[in-house]
């Protein structure tokens, strides 16, 4: 089974008062999703941040969640140019019922896990599963869009975790103005080194067209 915990669905406790579940930012760092850096030599994580149309969306599971990450990091560096991009991804867009938009490239991070990052900051989510595996769990949530403040610019991040916040302020900007959902999979695994300049150079006008507000994997690029 795996670890879900569903917000929305939370248990009376009297009257209209309702008891919501506890989320422990713990559960979810890399540590915990990789299990445990003394059993994996990986030190890395992947991420992926989009939109979607409700917090049901079938993105929430675990399965779909972890498929798109492996299959679309490959698609983003064999991609000539968005329409290419774009093509590729109607692949997957067909499955979910109202669409699923990612905003930024597959994302990589240094033993850094932004779910963990945001349940620290308070920033409850409606819905998020966990894998149930030992070992390079894949985590799958989503949020609706809040106002992210103190965030430096995308092309000014220098850390992973600045680059994150700064992706969320945009993103939630998007989400809020299109009333739509953040939706956010991580999952350890890939190499950070690797990433570095792994995707192809585009001009800001491709990468707008493919809808991402970035186009790079790390701050490095």
């Amino acid at each position: 089974m795996d670890k879900r915990v569903q917000l929305s669905n939370s248990v009376p406790k009297t009257g209209n008062e309702w008891v919501m579940p506890k989320l422990n930012p713990t559960d979810y760092t890399f540590s915990d999703l990789a299990g445990g850096l003394d059993r994996t030599p990986c030190r890395s994580l992947c991420y992926l941040v989009g939109l979607v149309d409700s917090a049901a969306h079938k993105i929430s599971d675990v399965l779909p969640a972890k498929q798109i990450l492996s299959w679309l990091y490959d698609c983003e560096e064999q991609s000539l140019n968005a329409e290419h991009l774009k093509h590729g991804e109607n692949f997957f867009t067909r499955y979910f019922p109202g669409g699923y938009y990612p905003q930024t490239p597959c994302m990589v991070t240094k033993a850094w896990s932004p779910i963990s990052a945001m349940l620290e900051r308070g920033f409850e989510p409606e819905i998020l599963n966990r894998d149930s595996k030992p070992i390079l769990r894949v985590a799958t949530g989503i949020w609706r869009p809040q106002v992210i403040t103190g965030a430096v610019g995308i092309e000014s991040a220098k850390t992973v975790e600045e680059l994150f916040w700064a992706i969320m302020a945009e993103v939630s900007r998007r989400a809020m103005n299109r009333k739509m959902w953040v939706s956010i999979i991580a999952q350890p695994g890939w190499s950070y080194d690797a990433a570095i300049g792994s995707l192809p150079s585009w001009p800001a006008e491709e990468v707008a067209k493919a809808g991402r507000i970035l186009w790079k994997r790390t701050p490095e690029g």
